[in-house]
C-alpha cells in the first residue's frame, strides 16, 4: 500500500505531509503569510544545500526556511537583478543580449553584445523597462534539462556559445530558472518571481553600466555607489583581453583543454601576470634614491606572496636588492590583541599591529639607519627584536606586504613620491554564459580551500566555516583602500579553476551532510562540474598558482 504521508522537520518542528509536495505548496496551505508581506520567505534549505521553493518535500527531510531580509539571500538577489536586466534587454534591443562583464563598486559592470554604445536614454529605457517587469511579477520557475535535449535548444536557437557551454558538461541533466515569456534561461538559484525584487539601480558607464542590487539584509535599500577609475580600467583591460584571446566563458576554456590546446591557455596567462611585474618594477625603479617603498595589498588568497616575490625578482633583472618586510612580524603580543564583537582575537584590526614600533623602523630603515627588526613567534605569540640589525642601501627597494598595505595610517610620515601602492587580488571571475558566472570570490575560496588542505591541515568544513569572518575583515580593513593604489594587479588566471578542482572536489565531496557548510561545498563541487580538468604538471614552477597548490620555485 503506497505511503499516504510522512513526517519531515520545517524550521526545527516536525510537520506531517503528503507526498508529492513543494515546500511553497505547504507553505501556501499551512502558512500563507509567509509568502508575502515585507520579507517573505524565498528560498529553503532542505538537507543543509539551499534550494528553490518548488523542491518537493521527502520523508525525514530537515527544512529551514530562509526569508528576503536574510543576510545569505544576498547572491539569489542579485542573480534576479541581473536576469531581470538580460530580460529587459531582450525586449529593448533584440539580437544584442546582455553581457555581465565583473564586479564594481558593489555592482555588476553589464554592456551590450554589440559593437555601439548604450547612450544614457538607452540606460534609463532599460531601467524603466525592469521596473515594468518587477510590477508583472513573472514567476521565476526552475527547470531541468536533459543534456541532449539542452544542445538541441541551443543548435535551434542558433547559440553557439551556451551550445558550447553545454556540450563539454559531464552531468546529464542541468537545471536553469526561466520565465515563461522568455527563451531566456539562467544558471543560478532566482527568487520565486520577478515581483520580489525590491532594488535596483542602472548607472550609466559607457559602453555600458553598472548594475546596482540592494544592501545585504536590506532589500530595498540601495549601496553607495562609489566609483574607482583605476580599478574599472584594469577590469576592463582584463574584459577585453579575454575576448581577443577567445577566452570569454567556460565553454571555451573546456573548448581549449579538449583540443590540446592547454599549454597556449597556461603560457598566456602567465606571460600576462609576468608582463605586470616588468611594469610594476619599472616604477619603482623611477622612485627617487631617498625612498623606494613598495606597499602591497591584498584580500585573503589574492597571491600577494607570490607577488612580493615575483617583482622582487624582476627587481634584481634590473639591478637592484629590494628587502622584503612583512607586517606580520610586527604584531602586538597575543595578550595585548584586541577582541573582535565575538570576544575572539581580532587579528585583522589595525591595533592588533605595533604602528610605532613599524613606522619608527620604516624611517630608519630608509634613512639607511641600523635597525633590530622584531620576529613575532606565532606559537608563543610574542614578538621579539633581532640580534643583528639591518641596514639598507640609499636607493634600495623596501617591499611591505600586509592586509593594511594601503592603510594611510600605516605609512603617515612618508611622502607619496616615495612610495608605491600595489593592489593585488584575483579579479576577474569565470562567465558561464553571457549573464551568469562563477564569481571572483569563489575563485579565491578555492584556492584558500587547496591551500588550507596542502599547507595547514585544515579540512574544507573548517575553511568554509572561517570564510564569512575572512570575508567581513576584508570589507572592513582591505576594500575601503584600494582605491588609493597606484597599480591594480589583476592576479587572476583563466585556467585555474580547471586546476584546482582536482584538489577542491575531493576536500569538498568530504564535508557531511550534517555540517552547516554543507550546502556551501555542495554548490562549489557544482561549480566545478563546468570545467574539465587540466592537469597542474603544465603549470610552471614560477606561477602564482602554485602557491596554493604546492611545487613552487619560490620559498614561503
Amino acid at each position: 500500500m503506497a505511503e499516504t504521508t510522512f513526517q519531515v522537520e520545517i524550521d526545527g518542528a516536525a510537520v506531517t505531509v503528503a507526498p508529492g509536495t513543494t515546500v511553497h505548496q505547504w507553505l501556501r496551505a499551512q502558512r500563507p503569510a509567509d509568502l508575502t508581506g515585507d520579507n517573505p520567505v524565498v528560498v529553503a534549505s532542505i538537507n543543509g544545500r539551499r534550494t528553490h521553493l518548488a523542491e518537493l518535500l521527502s520523508a525525514d527531510a530537515r527544512v529551514r526556511l530562509i526569508r528576503l531580509q536574510d543576510k545569505e539571500t544576498q547572491t539569489t538577489i542579485q542573480r534576479t537583478v541581473q536576469f531581470l536586466a538580460a530580460l529587459a534587454a531582450e525586449d529593448l534591443f533584440p539580437g544584442h543580449p546582455l553581457n555581465v562583464d565583473f564586479s564594481y563598486a558593489g555592482g555588476m559592470y553589464c554592456k551590450l553584445d554589440r559593437d555601439e554604445p548604450l547612450s544614457e536614454d538607452d540606460v534609463a529605457r532599460l531601467a524603466a523597462r525592469m521596473a515594468e517587469l518587477v510590477a508583472e511579477d513573472l514567476p521565476l520557475l526552475p527547470q531541468r534539462f536533459g543534456l541532449r535535449a539542452l544542445l538541441k535548444i541551443y543548435q535551434r536557437a542558433g547559440d553557439e556559445r551556451n551550445h558550447r557551454t553545454a556540450k563539454y558538461l559531464r552531468r546529464e541533466s542541468l537545471e536553469f530558472y526561466k520565465c515563461e515569456r522568455s527563451p531566456l534561461m539562467y544558471y543560478g538559484r532566482q527568487l520565486p518571481s520577478t515581483g520580489y525584487v525590491r532594488a535596483f539601480k542602472l548607472i550609466p558607464q559607457s559602453p555600458g553600466f553598472v548594475l546596482l542590487s540592494n544592501v545585504k539584509g536590506q532589500p530595498a535599500q540601495l549601496p553607495e555607489y562609489l566609483p574607482q577609475t583605476k580599478l574599472l580600467d584594469t577590469l576592463r583591460e582584463y574584459s577585453h583581453w579575454v575576448e581577443r584571446v577567445g577566452l570569454r566563458d567556460t565553454g571555451a576554456l573546456n573548448e581549449y583543454i579538449v583540443n590540446g590546446r592547454t599549454a597556449d591557455v597556461i603560457q598566456i596567462s602567465e606571460a600576462r601576470h609576468a608582463r605586470f611585474f616588468v611594469e610594476a618594477a619599472e616604477y619603482v625603479a623611477a622612485l627617487p634614491e631617498s625612498g623606494r617603498l613598495v606597499l602591497m595589498a591584498g584580500p585573503s588568497s589574492s597571491g600577494k606572496t607570490s607577488s612580493a616575490k615575483r617583482l622582487m625578482v624582476q627587481l634584481r633583472v634590473l639591478g637592484y636588492r629590494p628587502f622584503a618586510l612583512s607586517l606580520d612580524n610586527y604584531f602586538v603580543d597575543r595578550e595585548d590583541t584586541p577582541l573582535a564583537d565575538d570576544g575572539d582575537y581580532d587579528y585583522e584590526a589595525l591595533e592588533a599591529l605595533q604602528i610605532d614600533l613599524f613606522d619608527e623602523h620604516l624611517q630608519a630603515l630608509l634613512a639607511g639607519e641600523d635597525v633590530h627588526l622584531p620576529r613575532f613567534d606565532f606559537v608563543a605569540g610574542k614578538s621579539r627584536l633581532a640580534d643583528k640589525p639591518t641596514r639598507l642601501e640609499r636607493g634600495q627597494p623596501l617591499l611591505v606586504e600586509g592586509i593594511h598595505a594601503l592603510n594611510p595610517a600605516l605609512t603617515p610620515r612618508i611622502p607619496s613620491a616615495q612610495k608605491m601602492l600595489i593592489y593585488v587580488s584575483a579579479l576577474c571571475h569565470l562567465n558561464i554564459n553571457n549573464f551568469s558566472y562563477i564569481k571572483t570570490t569563489d575563485s579565491r575560496l578555492y584556492r584558500r580551500i587547496v591551500r588550507d588542505a596542502q599547507f595547514r591541515g585544515y579540512p574544507a568544513s573548517e575553511t568554509l566555516a572561517r570564510w564569512p569572518k575572512v570575508r567581513t575583515g576584508e570589507e572592513k580593513h582591505i576594500f575601503p583602500f584600494q582605491n588609493n593604489a597606484d597599480l591594480f594587479f589583476n592576479s587572476g588566471l583563466t585556467y585555474e579553476l580547471a586546476v584546482l578542482k582536482l584538489w577542491a572536489e575531493p576536500r569538498l565531496a568530504a564535508v557531511d551532510s550534517d555540517d552547516p557548510n554543507y550546502g556551501v561545498a555542495r554548490t562549489l563541487i557544482d561549480q566545478l562540474s563546468l570545467l574539465l580538468p587540466v592537469d597542474a604538471s603544465q603549470v610552471p614552477p614560477t606561477s602564482l598558482l602554485r602557491e596554493f597548490i604546492g611545487g613552487s620555485g619560490f620559498n614561503y
